[in-house]
Parts: structure tokens; sequence; C-alpha cells
């Protein structure tokens, strides 16, 4: 039996979901209904999260940029989820792991999904800017004179209006029957294109893949210097708008955001790129 009242925009649902499908670090994944999924907050998850990414999904939905339709917002047990369209089908990582012949060319579809991505506009968003500075703010334990360059750093570069996902990685696009599709749009902003790259270089290079076991982590290692360069040259020669200077320019106000974060076994690196002020693989090699 399934009952539910309104709750200001959102409905408070009786229904209990389904089969658990996912579980990722902010939310679980359980199947919802007919042709429907439910992403399900956990309850330590401040309310507005919810809110702020059905805004982005619904904006991204409507550019046309391919990603899952949000059915509804809703309430459950005191936890907030969205219900999205179902896309059945493995992650962009489940499938070069298994098939590593298939590597450059989910790096290279990775890039042209993000070209695609930057040539909609973002307009009502949260700007990009303002959720830098408060990142690097309360980044904790990191040294002050790191903040106040970041934040420096940070004053010089310019806006942007464009649609940025700020956590686009492999485990972030599914492979489904209609093609590629992107989810996850929580940390969804706008902002400049070159920003949104350098944040996901430095997932492609320090990033860890949640539950892997060694051989996962040691294949991961090796192959992600190689994906995140042929993806950075994919990139920049479908947008040649955006150059490696301008992304290089982002890394560090970037990545000392991220150290607020606090992801398990990324914080020594993070620190050793703030510290060496470059990103090894960010070298645009060839003609991709």
């Amino acid at each position: 039996m399934n009952s539910e009242i309104e709750v200001g925009t959102a409905r408070v649902s009786r229904m209990s979901p389904g089969l658990l499908v996912a579980r990722g670090r902010t939310a679980e994944i359980y199947a919802w209904g007919e042709g429907h999924v439910l992403k399900l907050f956990y309850d330590w998850c401040p309310p507005g999260w919810a809110k702020h990414e059905a805004d982005v999904a619904r904006v991204a939905y409507r550019t046309g940029v391919p990603t899952p339709g949000l059915i509804d917002v809703v309430e459950i047990d005191g936890r907030q989820g969205l219900v999205y369209e179902r896309v059945d089908g493995p992650n962009m990582l489940e499938l070069f792991m298994a098939r590593l012949w298939r590597l450059s060319r989910c790096a290279r579809a990775l890039a042209e999904l993000h070209v695609m991505m930057h040539k909609k506009s973002g307009a009502g968003l949260a700007p990009l800017r303002a959720n830098l500075v408060r990142g690097i703010e309360e980044a904790k334990e990191v040294a002050t004179d790191l903040k106040q360059d970041a934040l420096r750093r940070l004053d010089s570069l310019p806006d942007g209006t464009a649609l940025c996902h700020f956590d686009l990685h492999p485990q972030q696009v599914l492979s489904s029957t209609r093609g590629w599709v992107i989810i996850d749009w929580i940390t969804g902003v706008q902002g400049h294109p070159a920003a949104d790259i350098a944040r996901t270089l430095i997932l492609l290079n320090i990033g860890q893949v949640p539950g892997a076991g060694w051989f996962k982590r040691m294949l991961t290692s090796v192959v992600r210097g190689y994906f995140s360069r042929t993806y950075l040259r994919r990139y920049i020669k479908l947008n040649p708008d955006v150059t490696l200077e301008q992304v290089n320019a982002w890394l560090v106000p970037i990545a000392t955001a991220r150290l607020r974060e606090e992801i398990a076994g990324e914080r020594d690196a993070l620190l050793r790129l703030l510290r060496s002020r470059r990103l090894r693989p960010m070298r645009q090699e060839g003609n991709g």
C-alpha cells in the first residue's frame, strides 16, 4: 500500500524503497516503481542538497544534455529523495575496466560529453566562485598560506555561465541503449569550462574508487594517467576556446576546496599537488 501527503514542494511518501541498486557517498539508489529509481540521501545530508540537485537536474535536462529526467522530490522517514527515470547499463569505469581496449574510446567520449555540456547555459544555477571560496575557507588543517594562495589565484580567474557538472568522471556516466547518460548533478553549478575540466582532471588523477579491491586499485593507478591525457587532448581539440594554461590556472583553488570534502585517501595527493603547483599527467601531447 502506498500513500503520500504534500509537504512544501516535496511529497512525503509512505512507499517503501524497492531493491537496493547502488550505494554512494551521499545516497543510496533503489528501484522505485516501474521504470524509475529513487536516490535516497543519507539522513546526515542537509535537506538543501536534494533541492539543489533537483534544480540542476531540471536545468540540465532542459538543455538537452543526456541525463535522466527528474520525476519527483520525496521524503521517506525523514530522508530526502529524488525519483528519476531509470537508466540501465554499466558505468563508464566498469565498461573499460572489463574491456581495456575501450579505454581510449571512453576517454574521448567523456571529453565529447563535457564539450557538449559546456556549450549549454547554466544560467540560474549557483555560481561556482562562491562554492570555491567557501570550500577553501572551510578546508580543515590546511595551512593558512596555502588557503591565501588559493584565494589570490581564484580572485584573478574569470567567471563563466556554462553548465558545469563539477564532479564528472567515468562513474558518473552510464552506458545505456540510448547512449551515454550523465548522472548525479548534486555539485552542478554555472561557471567557466576550464574550472570544470580542472576538477575532472583532479578526480581522474587522484580519485579513489569506493569499495575497490587491491587489484582494481592497482589497475586504476596504471590506466588513470593515460585516460586523463587522452580526455584532455580530445577536449581541447574540440573546444580550443579552453586552453591548457586556463585549466592549469584553476588547479590550485579547486584542489584546495576539494580538501574540505575530506575524501579518504586523497589528502596527501592534494597537498602534494598544492605544493608542487602542477599535475604531472596534464601535458598536452599529440593530436588525439
